[in-house]
């Protein structure tokens, strides 16, 4: 999207909000986000209320931008300075924000891309919080699944391998020489089956001083997709076992998302539904 289109876009909050809402409603047909019923009346606050189930909602309920308090406006803003790669504490001054707000809303556009990944649900069994709606994890993730990573045809895929734990990484470097390399606490491995590389994180894959992950020249290193990642891995100087499987979900989808408009994308992710992984209560509103 050229700057004179987003600019007529972000004219005003009206505008905003109308490109906004046709990602969320197909042909502006409404229905409740429970149940799925098309049948509501109107409440005098502008909400709907679903005659089936009861659920009141507006426009952008259980949508992941619904998380905090952004306008329609300052929610595009924030899509395409992120989208440009635009430093959060930059993006906090160009707003007139706090970056505790910008740190918050950059966690909800990873996790929007998440639960747009084919392993998504393997990723949120793995103990990663989908997103609002959804009961925190009950313990800290200590070490991340490992990832096999594949570059096909100018595609980077990052499968989630549930089946491997850190563990099984160190016994493959201790007992079978697989050869392996780290960006901080990240490590990477030399070809794995048909992957090019399985990756990890945590403090897991660091047991005893005299393992190290110091091995050079690997095949993953003179892939397209790996070298970009590798750098913007050292540009975060350090990252959470927690959100590890979010970064590389970013990095996945700005690689495979060249020559397209990332910001569009951005926006249909953030406009979907957060999954919600459990019951709730009949009397909860969104």
């Amino acid at each position: 999207m050229n700057i004179f289109s987003f600019n007529s876009m972000v004219y005003s909050e009206k505008r905003a909000c109308k490109f906004l809402l046709d990602f969320c409603w197909k042909n502006h047909q409404r229905f409740c986000p429970r149940c799925k019923c098309r049948e509501f009346y109107r409440l005098t606050d502008g909400r709907r209320r679903c005659k089936r189930c009861l659920y009141s909602f507006h426009d952008f309920s259980r949508r992941f931008l619904n998380r905090g308090a952004f306008s329609c406006q300052q929610w595009l803003w924030f899509l395409k300075f992120f989208a440009l790669e635009i430093p959060l504490a930059s993006i906090a001054t160009e707003m007139d924000i706090s970056y505790a707000t910008v740190l918050k809303a950059a966690d909800t556009v990873r996790r929007a891309i998440l639960a747009q990944a084919l392993d998504a649900e393997k990723i949120y069994a793995a103990g990663i919080w989908p997103g609002p709606g959804n009961p925190l994890p009950d313990k800290k993730i200590f070490d991340v699944p490992v990832f096999g990573i594949i570059e096909v045809e100018n595609m980077a895929i990052c499968d989630l391998m549930p089946n491997l734990q850190a563990e099984h990484l160190l016994h493959y470097k201790l007992n079978f020489y697989l050869k392996t390399a780290s960006v901080g606490q990240i490590v990477y491995t030399a070809p794995y089956r048909h992957y090019q590389a399985l990756i990890s994180c945590g403090p897991g894959l660091w047991p005893m001083p005299h393992i190290q992950h110091k091995d050079r020249r690997l095949p993953i290193e003179g892939t397209a997709f790996w070298s970009v990642t590798k750098r913007r891995f050292q540009q975060l100087r350090g990252i959470s076992a927690s959100h590890f499987a979010l970064y590389l979900k970013e990095f996945e989808l700005r690689y495979n998302a060249h020559g397209q408009d990332l910001f569009a994308i951005l926006a249909q992710a953030m406009c979907a539904f957060v999954p919600r992984l459990v019951l709730e209560k009949r009397s909860s509103v969104d």
